[in-house]
């Protein structure tokens, strides 16, 4: 029995997983009604409609509901007389077989990733839907959850390379990400301790959040005052307190301090890193010689400790008196008395580092305090000078406190009468003998985003 030219051939493919998505191809003779371009495809619709574009249902509703006409092309190419009809429908509940899965690893993504892929129709689409870091949908069928937290980082748009689809529709491929800091832990080169450091992904409308302390997986964060959004942040720069720069922060057991550096780069128009660091680990005290150090350790330089008077025993000089002949009086010599002769060379150095997010204040006290340098107090050696007719003493600058020298002519001095004079030398400051120990520098500098601060303090020679 001859099939009717009029007849249409049915084929069913199976496109996906899921068998609801077919694609439905039929066979039909387009050379019974085809006069004119204009009338082709109208002519070839069984309801009749002149104008059928793509996206038509197809005429059979009740069999295949939502199927849309996709494509037509020619069945033959010799005379183009049949030619195949492709009808499509919307897929639905795609997150049930479009995802494929990529673990963060070297050469590859730093975040674990889903990539998911959607067919969407042309004239349905909108690009702010999904937004971005909105969370990944999950089904029954993924091996994801929620807990995962995978969030849409970025969609790219392209052709399927599939004739059937493209007229009608695009693919759109989404990737979403683990987002998760990204840690490290460097080792200070110059005070050898471990510092720790981590990067973090943040969506444009995001409020930026302050790390206080790194304890993974769970840091201690804070949302900045006043709140703003990473993009916000960027925009305001530096004129946004407590943002960007240095900040100190102590740890859970409060022993520590760490100095804290924030700083961020634009990934893309919605995404942000940003990057926090530890840039130097200190001392959190009760008392103030260790509050905010680093480091301390000795070392051996070269100082001057200027000579001591000998005070005891009679005061700082000797007399030594040289009797004239004939009972002419006599001359007298006097000489200084040193507890302590001046000593230049190696001496030992206490040296500490301390470091703060702002300057240390100027000098006020000559105590160390963790907020202010101290003020120097040094040694500061006087010379002595006593010259009468009768005697003449020159020292050189020396420690002592306060010092008297008199000197008298005596009653049987052959050219004077009997005078005298005292002369009160005061004393050299706060140090009239060396001290236990003297601090000799407390200067800072910047570092690292904060001022590092060094003080000297210098012991004296034993044995000297």
């Amino acid at each position: 029995m001859a099939t009717s030219p009029n007849r249409r051939q049915r084929i069913i493919q199976f496109t996906t997983p899921k068998v609801s998505d077919l694609v439905v191809v039929e066979t039909v003779d387009a050379s019974r009604h085809v006069s004119s371009s204009d009338s082709a495809v109208g002519n070839l619709d069984d309801q009749g409609d002149p104008n059928v574009p793509y996206g038509t249902l197809h005429p059979n509703q009740s069999k295949f509901p939502k199927f849309k006409l996709a494509l037509i092309k020619n069945a033959d190419t010799s005379q183009g007389q049949f030619q195949l009809w492709y009808y499509i429908k919307d897929r639905e509940n795609q997150d049930d077989y479009n995802w494929e899965y990529q673990a963060a690893g070297v050469g590859s993504s730093r975040y674990d990733s889903v990539v998911r892929t959607y067919v969407l129709l042309r004239s349905t689409y909108n690009e702010s839907d999904p937004l971005p870091n909105t969370a990944m949908p999950i089904t029954e069928s993924d091996p994801f959850d929620k807990t995962d937290g995978h969030v849409l980082f970025e969609k790219k748009q392209v052709r399927s390379g599939d004739e059937t689809l493209d007229s009608l529709y695009v693919v759109e491929q989404r990737v979403f990400v683990k987002k998760v800091p990204i840690r490290r832990v460097d080792i200070d080169p110059q005070f050898s301790e471990a510092l720790r450091s981590k990067e973090t992904i943040y969506y444009k409308d995001e409020v930026l959040k302050k790390t206080t302390e790194f304890k993974e997986p769970d840091d201690t964060m804070s949302v900045l005052d006043p709140s703003v959004t990473v993009d916000q942040a960027v925009k305001k720069g530096h004129l946004q307190a407590d943002i960007w720069g240095t900040f100190r922060q102590a740890d859970t057991a409060g022993t520590s301090y760490f100095g804290i550096f924030r700083e961020v780069r634009q990934l893309s128009n919605n995404w942000f890193a940003v990057a926090e660091r530890e840039i130097i680990k200190t001392q959190k005290s009760n008392a103030a010689a260790t509050e905010g150090l680093v480091k301390e350790y000795y070392t051996t330089q070269d100082y001057t400790w200027p000579a001591v008077l000998d005070t005891s025993n009679g005061g700082p000089v000797d007399a030594e008196s040289w009797q004239r002949k004939e009972n002419k009086g006599a001359d007298t010599v006097v000489y200084p008395v040193y507890k302590k002769d001046t000593y230049r060379g190696p001496t030992k150095m206490l040296v500490q580092l301390f470091w703060k997010e702002t300057p240390y204040a100027e000098p006020v006290s000559d105590s160390f305090t963790s907020t202010n340098l101290q003020q120097l107090v040094p040694m500061l050696p006087k010379p002595v000078q006593y010259k009468t007719p009768i005697v003449s003493l020159s020292i050189k600058p020396t420690l002592h406190p306060d010092i008297s020298l008199t000197a008298t002519s005596g009653t049987n001095h052959p050219i004077y009468e009997y005078t005298g004079s005292t002369r009160v030398f005061t004393a050299t400051g706060d140090h009239t003998d060396w001290p236990s120990s003297i601090v000799i520098s407390d200067s800072q500098k910047p570092f690292r985003g904060g001022y590092l601060r060094e003080r000297l303090t210098a012991f004296p020679p034993q044995n000297t």
